[in-house]
């Protein structure tokens, strides 16, 4: 599959990585594709990556990934063309974080939350037939790749209004580790989602940590 993945930050080249050795064709779009440290990271990967603006990535893309700062997301999203999500699934894998970094207590504030979160808000700003799929982001870069624990096989949470491009990503997740993904519902799901990451943050904080994940135990 041909993927396009918006962001050229540690979480999009670490998915770009992981997607590329599943066999998938990788664009990655930036706002600055020449790059020496990406153009280095595109020789490394080999010839299933490529770098390209946003726009070109978008248009690459039969399914879009998501991985900006939340800053930066609707620029971003704008200069990709929104006409080129359409019909696509577009895996949203921000949070909406004020960008000003963890307080004494290691909490991360959200900009928006209760009543609209950062899944429900891509989803609005693009064509009404584009698939929005929250997922990956209670998680950090670190681990997203085959995640690996002595506890077992951590759980991924996503969410969607379109039951094929959730199966979509979901195959996706399998591919690049991950054994136990939970549908959490519609893509309004998103505001109970993405609190996650405030709390793993508060945990990563405060034991000086990255190798912690969430498991949604079943009996």
């Amino acid at each position: 599959m041909k993927i396009g993945i918006l962001g050229s930050g540690p979480v999009g080249l670490t998915l770009g990585k992981g997607l590329i050795q599943a066999g998938h064709h990788v664009t990655i779009g930036t706002r600055n594709p020449s790059k020496e440290s990406l153009q280095q990271w595109i020789k490394k990967q080999g010839k299933l990556a490529t770098a390209g603006t946003f726009r070109q990535a978008s248009e690459f893309g039969e399914l879009l990934l998501i991985c900006t700062s939340w800053v930066g997301t609707k620029k971003a999203i704008e200069a990709a063309g929104i006409w080129n999500f359409k019909t696509k699934t577009v895996v949203d894998v921000t949070n909406p974080l004020d960008g000003k970094g963890p307080d004494e207590n290691g909490r991360l504030t959200f900009t928006i939350g209760h009543t609209n979160s950062a899944g429900e808000q891509i989803q609005a700003w693009l064509p009404p037939d584009a698939n929005v799929v929250k997922a990956l982001s209670c998680i950090g870069h670190e681990k997203m790749l085959l995640p690996d624990f002595k506890d077992g096989a951590p759980t991924m949470f996503i969410a969607g209004n379109n039951i094929e491009a959730k199966e979509q990503v979901t195959n996706l997740l399998h591919e690049i580790g991950w054994e136990d993904v939970a549908d959490m519902g519609k893509i309004e799901m998103s505001r109970s989602i993405e609190p996650l990451n405030i709390l793993w943050a508060a945990y990563g904080f405060l034991n000086d940590s990255t190798g912690h994940a969430f498991k949604l135990l079943k009996k």
